[in-house]
């Protein structure tokens, strides 16, 4: 037999095998959950309606990288890191700006991914397929994420980005396969949001202990393809250090977001204003009073102006205020806080339901049994748990000393609902030997 005719049976077998039960339940996971996000932008909140304020700035760094349109980039193409109008600019390449339905279509790709990681790794801590297929589905129809298909924001990106990295880290540990595109969906990550970059080298610390200790039950790493993946990760954080560079003529890491956020997270500063003309608010220090303004000279995202006015504020603070500011920036995560930019739409009727209903949810429910979870990860650790956990805590780390919005903790809603699986099932085992 000849390779065509060893290659036409591969093709007719490989036809006719019957997909496996996972299989077609992922495709109808993924089915609902961008059905739902193409309804929605449809029907309900279009983000071509939505180009305002952080999603206009996203989209003009787009159409310049696109096509050469707009403002130039110069210095406030530093102020973000460029992930996220990348994958815009890349978007409008593929099928043209003004071509409105590929546009949103390949929009809601990104926010319709999670559901089927999420039911994927929901089988891989509770091997029921309809247990998976019940907490996929609730991924799918999540009021949080789903509106976020409504604008062109970093959201949905950093959600579909790390949502397929996690399952293809998984999945590498466990089989060894795809440390390619595991590189390439961890480096798609860290552009929108270089936070990513904290739960990797916690678990790339979880991951020498491993290979150290060798504790019994523990995974077979397969060192030679992380680092591939590694190697791809890291040409990722080179091209944003260049290009930050090339832009503002200072060596840093990827932005001056930290610079500005910090200054919110450590002080009362909710305002920064430029001679230049350029004004910056904090949408949740305005929520809080804290509406004090920071006046500078030039561009008011310099790293170097903001740290010095941190620093001054900082050093009148106690230890005792310092943390407690700390504990006030995580509680913006879940509380104090309303969910910009939907919080402009979702004023009433189903809509304000819906958002408080899935608000209801996830502070008695979802919350409470996550950190049960995470007590089971801390007691009997598996894969899935502890990628869940690192990337629970960045999320709480980066909040805590970085600042935070409700908005920035909906990408990592689905490492809670797999906490909360793993703290049901650990709560139902507890309630079935107390019977017993």
């Amino acid at each position: 037999m000849g390779p065509i005719d060893r290659l036409r049976t591969a093709l007719k077998r490989d036809l006719l095998r019957r997909p496996s039960p996972v299989a077609l339940a992922t495709l109808g996971v993924f089915a609902v959950a961008l059905t739902a996000r193409i309804l929605w932008v449809s029907y309900v909140d279009s983000p071509f309606d939505n180009v305002f304020s952080d999603m206009a700035g996203y989209i003009n760094r787009a159409h310049q990288a696109a096509y050469g349109e707009g403002d130039p980039f110069p210095i406030f193409g530093t102020l973000y890191p460029p992930g996220t109008h990348l994958v815009y600019a890349l978007e409008m390449r593929m099928v043209g700006w003004t071509h409105r339905d590929p546009m949103l279509i390949l929009h809601c790709l990104w926010g319709a991914v999670v559901a089927p990681c999420t039911m994927l790794l929901a089988l891989r801590v509770v091997p029921r397929l309809r247990i998976a297929v019940v907490v996929g589905l609730v991924a799918a129809l999540w009021y949080p994420a789903l509106s976020f298909s409504g604008f062109f924001s970093s959201e949905q990106p950093y959600a579909g980005a790390i949502a397929v990295s996690t399952w293809l880290l998984v999945r590498q540990i466990e089989s060894g396969k795809n440390p390619v595109a595991l590189g390439v969906a961890s480096s798609v990550a860290y552009l929108v949001r270089p936070q990513i970059i904290l739960t990797l080298v916690a678990l790339g610390l979880v991951g020498l202990l491993v290979l150290w200790r060798r504790p019994a039950g523990a995974p077979r790493l397969r060192v030679g393809r992380l680092v591939v993946a590694g190697a791809i990760l890291t040409s990722a954080v080179a091209f944003g250090a260049i290009r930050y560079h090339s832009l503002s003529g200072r060596w840093g890491v990827i932005s001056d977001n930290a610079a500005m956020t910090r200054l919110w997270a450590d002080t009362d500063y909710g305002s920064i204003r430029s001679k230049l003309g350029f004004h910056f608010d904090s949408p949740p220090k305005m929520e809080l009073g804290e509406r004090r303004e920071l006046q500078v000279d030039g561009y008011l995202g310099d790293p170097v102006v903001l740290d010095q006015a941190r620093r001054d504020a900082v050093r009148r603070m106690s230890l005792g205020q310092r943390v407690g500011r700390w504990l006030g920036n995580v509680r913006l995560l879940f509380v104090d806080n309303a969910l910009w930019p939907d919080s402009m739409h979702a004023t009433g009727g189903w809509r304000q339901a819906w958002s408080s209903a899935s608000k209801t949810v996830l502070l008695a429910v979802l919350c409470p049994l996550a950190v049960l979870g995470i007590a089971c990860c801390l007691r009997r650790p598996s894969v899935v748990l502890v990628v869940c956990t690192a990337h629970v805590l960045t999320m709480l780390v980066v909040a805590a000393f970085f600042f935070a919005e409700a908005r920035y903790r909906v990408p990592y809603d689905m490492f809670i609902m797999l906490l909360g699986l793993a703290g049901t099932l650990a709560a139902a085992r507890w309630l079935v030997r107390q019977s017993s």
